[in-house]
This record gives C-alpha cells, structure tokens and sequence, in this order.
C-alpha cells in the first residue's frame, strides 16, 4: 500500500511538517503541500523534492489519493469544505485529519463525495518555539489515535500506520475529545506544574523534579499504574496530608482544590488496600 500512496499535505506547520519528513524519508509520495504561507511550502517542498507547492486547493494534482489536514482545529471545517468543493470525486481516495479534539465527523463532506475519512492524532508534544523541521521527530516514538465510524476507514488507517513503522490504539469517535482532554492534562498541565515550581522555588528547583517525574514515569513503564504509587495516602500517613492542606490553605487556594481532587481520585483507586477507618478519615479530609 505504501508504494501505492500519492499524498497531498495541507498544512506546514509542526505536525505537517513532521510528517512530510517522515514521509519523504519511509519512500511515500508527498506530491504536494499546500499552505497560505507560500514560503514555508516552498521551502519544505524543496528538503522533500515535491512537486507542488501552492496556497491553492486547486493545484493538488487530481492522481492524489490521501489527503492529509493538518491545519488548526478551527480551520479545518473550512478546508474540508473547500476541498470537497475542489474535486468532484473522491471515490478510491482517503483522507485524514491530525486534530486531538476533533473527530472525522468534520470530513463528513469528503465522505458524502466518497472518500474514506479517519482522524490520526499524533499524542507528542510539538513546543511553540520548536521551529517547524529544526529537529527530525521520530512518530515510531510517539503513539497515534486512530478514529472513524467507518470499518472500512479504520482498516486503511491501521495498515499505513502498520506500513510506516507507527504505535496506534483505536479510540471510538464517542471517547476522542475525552482522550484528548487527558493529553492537556499530562502534557500542557505538567507544564503549568513546572511553571509553579519556578515561581516558588526558582529555577533551580526544575531538574529535582524533572528527575522525579521521569522516575515516576519509568515506574508506571516496568511496574504498572497502582504499583508505581508512592506518597502519603498509600503510606496512610493522615499528618502529612493535613500539614499539606493546612498550608495550601494559606498560600495557593487553587493549587489545595487539585491536591484535594487529585487526592479524592487517589483514594478510589486504592481504597481496597487501605484500612477502614483510614479510608473515612482520608474520606472527610479531602472534603473539608
């Protein structure tokens, strides 16, 4: 299949990008790119050698056969719209869009013309400030999701992934944006802890817990989730918690709330390994 694929990517920015690269470099057709800003397709065109590269829909070639949005979410019910009204026929043709949050419900109008429509979210985070092409990204380190309604759409979806050496699990449309609600959390909100470790303790405080944070995940790798949890509610140690909450209290109200629902979730997921009593008292203090 992979032989057979003649790609149009529409989008150059991080994600159109990267996948461009790694297109080129796996031997798939990228035959063209098109972007509203002229000068990033052209350049990344000429590292790939593609054909095309234009601002305009109209200039993808018509033996294309898988389209690939990788635009902003709000822009893609409006390019999908327009390529739909480009060509008239998609029959024989796939298309895919990148977005966490959005599902393939929003290529409906590709599908209605005959294409196969899936979502592919990468689940890696892009930085800001990573210029586009900076750094060669390897997807084989990343796991993507694949979603659609189609069975048909799926299969293709699994087997471009499979042929390109790409990690996916399969997420019903119904669990997509629930999905990537959990991905800002890990990703962007560890960001946001770190930002208020700086606060408090300066910079140099950041490499203490870069180092407990790999630790932690390396754990929940080799020893599963509820194995890898340490702390003062496995320990059943009431003080401690208490100290924590008294002085959250007093310094970050907002920062007390998410130690207390996080605390809350905690103890649901090892409440069978703690004793009665503690589990009451555990109980009324997270909700105090």
């Amino acid at each position: 299949m992979k032989q057979n694929l003649k790609v149009a990517i529409i989008g150059t920015g991080k994600v159109g990008t990267a996948l461009a690269l790694d297109f080129s470099r796996k031997k798939i057709k990228v035959l063209a790119l098109i972007d509203k800003d002229l000068k990033k397709a052209r350049s990344l065109a000429s590292k790939i050698k593609a054909k095309v590269f234009s601002s305009e829909l109209s200039d993808i070639p018509e033996n294309v056969n898988l389209f690939v949005i990788a635009v902003q979410d709000r822009f893609i019910p409006e390019v999908t719209k327009n390529l739909s009204d480009t060509f008239s026929d998609f029959k024989g043709k796939y298309a895919f869009h990148t977005s966490g949050a959005l599902t393939s419900e929003d290529l409906n109008p590709l599908e209605e013309k005959g294409c196969l429509v899936f979502s592919l979210h990468p689940n890696f985070s892009f930085a800001l400030n990573q210029l586009p092409g900076q750094k060669l990204i390897s997807f084989n380190e990343c796991v993507f999701a694949i979603e659609s309604e189609s069975k048909k759409a799926i299969s293709v979806a699994k087997k471009i992934c499979n042929e390109l050496g790409y990690k996916f699990i399969k997420i019903e449309t119904s669990q997509k944006t629930l999905y990537h609600i959990f991905s800002v959390i890990i990703s962007n909100y560890t960001v946001t802890k770190f930002y208020q470790i700086e606060k408090y303790f300066g910079k140099k405080a950041i490499n203490s817990y870069l180092n407990l944070l790999k630790s932690t995940i390396q754990n929940i790798e080799e020893l599963g989730v509820k194995e890898s949890l340490t702390g003062p509610i496995i320990r059943q140690d009431i003080p401690t918690i208490q100290k924590h909450l008294q002085m959250l209290s007093i310094i970050d109200m907002n920062l007390k709330e998410i130690y207390a629902s996080s605390g809350k979730l905690t103890i649901e997921m090892i409440e069978n390994e703690l004793e009665p009593d503690t589990l009451i008292d555990l109980k009324r203090i997270f909700t105090e």
